[in-house]
């Protein structure tokens, strides 16, 4: 713990992850996020790139419209536009029996258009629990020709509460595979923009089937990691 009561997150040395693009960047650095008593948290980080069919400029509007992003994000809904900044909202993720909700603030810290940088600060509490989220999500967006962008997202993630019980390793997959539907469905409404907006029913995510998925994962690395030890034997 430091002295402003912040922790480290795991696998860092203090300093932080390097801002994408490189320099220097106003605001408090990733590395450090609020303690939690006895230390009852979950920290993973996520690290993804996609390509989109569409210009640079067509993409830096989509991620900074969050009507567009959240129509996007499996579970979210959006309910006020605060500032051109700020954003509240809600998010539901159902795992088997267990349903979290979290209610919560989105701010953009940091808009680099020059850059192609956004940096942004979620926390949330569970709507019926003790339970938390915070996440810092970092995007870096480069053009690789006039008609084709690389997006590059780092998201830092803290979670106190219900989830917690599935483990690093579950919860790490599972935020993985919801990723992997929110890439879908932004290069769906970039590429294809005639098919229109997806509909948002308000209902949780169904995790069951992200959690199969999630577990398939976790095998396989534990079988190539079987696999490794043997040959190595």
């Amino acid at each position: 713990m430091w002295d402003d009561g912040t922790c480290l997150w795991p696998g860092s040395r203090g300093e932080g992850p390097p801002p994408l693009g490189g320099g220097d960047r106003a605001g408090p650095s990733p590395a450090h996020r609020p303690c939690h008593p006895g230390g009852e948290d979950l920290a993973i980080r996520i690290e993804e790139k996609f390509q989109v069919e569409a210009p640079k400029e067509r993409v830096w509007a989509f991620l900074l419209d969050p009507h567009k992003v959240v129509a996007c994000a499996p579970g979210a809904q959006l309910t006020e536009v605060v500032d051109d900044r700020t954003f509240k909202g809600n998010v539901r993720v159902k795992v088997g029996m267990i349903t979290a909700s979290y209610s919560g603030q989105a701010h953009l810290e940091e808009v680099d258009e020059a850059a192609g940088l956004v940096r942004m600060l979620a926390q949330g509490k569970e709507s019926a629990g003790s339970g938390s989220a915070r996440a810092t999500l970092q995007a870096r967006v480069r053009p690789l020709s006039d008609s084709a962008t690389e997006v590059e997202v780092t998201a830092d993630i803290d979670v106190v509460g219900r989830l917690m019980q599935f483990g690093r390793g579950m919860v790490q997959d599972v935020s993985r595979q919801l990723f992997r539907q929110f890439v879908a469905c932004v290069k769906q409404q970039l590429e294809n923009p005639e098919a229109g907006a997806p509909p948002k029913s308000g209902e949780p995510i169904s995790g069951i089937s992200l959690a199969a998925e999630a577990a398939r994962s976790s095998l396989g690395r534990l079988m190539g990691r079987l696999r490794k030890g043997d040959r190595e034997t």
